[in-house]
């Protein structure tokens, strides 16, 4: 790669392959998901004190996301060039590219427009798209508000949604194509907002061995060489996180579909003589089942209404006593 960033120039850069922007970011994507699941397994070891942080799991990958993002826009290549996390990884550095002129650096404007792009884009985005599947289940459900505004108001989202993504999907897939041709230096739409594009970066200088034992020979080792070498722990670590994180997901969409097939059919679970007595209907309200809703912690099928309100309040089945949350109901769609 230092062979690639010594031929830039003030016309020409060398441009990354479309499979490196490409996995950087999928890399990108799949950090959000891995740092909700770590959340969630430390929160399971006191789930009745802490459960109730489970609600924040967006805003709490904001803020990691903002303070990672911020670090190595502004840090990590402080001397050489900006870059997100996923960039990084990859080698790659965000470059200006004005009237056809490069240049190295970023303005601080542009880092702090490429920061709140990187961060606020895809919160705002994850979280409208939760809102119009909420909305389009309580549709479902019979929950839905009967007042026009109401109406009008929950259809602007649902259909707002879904053209804002198909047309932000249909921008990101032509500019892939203008890339790819040579007819656009820019990435994505979002960098060619801001007149950034990426390109190789540079190797950064990295302390010896044998000069840190020289430091510590001639006592020449100080706080900033400490400071240093902490800061490339902690980002090597990230690094190398984020390898296994991709490697996980090849592996898991590799043979995911192959080792369920493997597996031999296990023997169905004999029914405990407590759950024949609410066959049909439900635990709670002891009458016939009216939008099928199973708790998937424990098996049991009770009306959305009456689980809901239960699961919210008491964190837990009310037949198995089993901890409990809004993310293990299932709806169940019978014909």
């Amino acid at each position: 790669m230092a062979e690639k960033g010594a031929h830039l120039t003030g016309t020409t850069f060398i441009k990354p392959s479309i499979f490196e922007i490409i996995a950087q970011e999928s890399l990108s994507s799949i950090v959000e998901p891995s740092f909700k699941k770590f959340l969630s397994f430390l929160i399971s070891f006191n789930i009745e004190r802490y459960s109730h942080l489970l609600r924040w799991t967006d805003e709490g990958y904001l803020i990691f996301n903002t303070i990672l993002q911020w670090y190595y826009l502004n840090k990590y290549y402080l001397c050489i060039a900006a870059a997100s996390f996923s960039e990084t990884f990859y080698g790659l550095k965000r470059i200006t590219v004005v009237d056809s002129k490069i240049r190295s650096k970023l303005s601080n404007k542009q880092k702090h427009l490429s920061l709140i792009l990187t961060v606020i884009f895809p919160y705002i985005k994850n979280k409208l798209s939760q809102l119009s599947q909420r909305y389009k289940l309580e549709e479902l459900d019979g929950c839905a508000p009967k007042s026009k505004w109401e109406k009008l108001y929950r259809n602007s989202i649902i259909k707002g949604n879904a053209i804002i993504f198909m047309i932000y999907e249909f921008m990101v897939l032509y500019n892939y194509i203008l890339y790819i041709s040579g007819k656009s230096a820019y990435t994505s739409p979002l960098l060619k907002l801001l007149s950034i594009t990426l390109t190789y970066a540079e190797p950064e200088p990295i302390i010896s061995i044998s000069d840190l034992l020289r430091k510590i020979r001639n006592n020449s080792f100080g706080l900033s060489d400490g400071v240093d070498i902490f800061q490339r722990m902690v980002t090597t670590s990230f690094e190398f996180g984020a390898f296994f994180l991709q490697f996980v997901s090849w592996w898991t969409q590799e043979h995911y579909s192959t080792s369920l097939l493997s597996l031999p059919i296990p023997p169905p679970p004999k029914i405990p003589e407590i759950a024949k007595q609410y066959k049909g209907i439900c635990p709670i309200c002891r009458k016939a089942l009216r939008i099928h809703t199973v708790l998937s912690v424990s098996g049991y099928a009770f009306c959305y209404q009456c689980i809901l309100p239960v699961i919210r309040t008491d964190r837990k089945c009310p037949v198995t006593n089993y901890p409990a949350k809004e993310d293990d109901l299932i709806r169940l769609y019978l014909g």
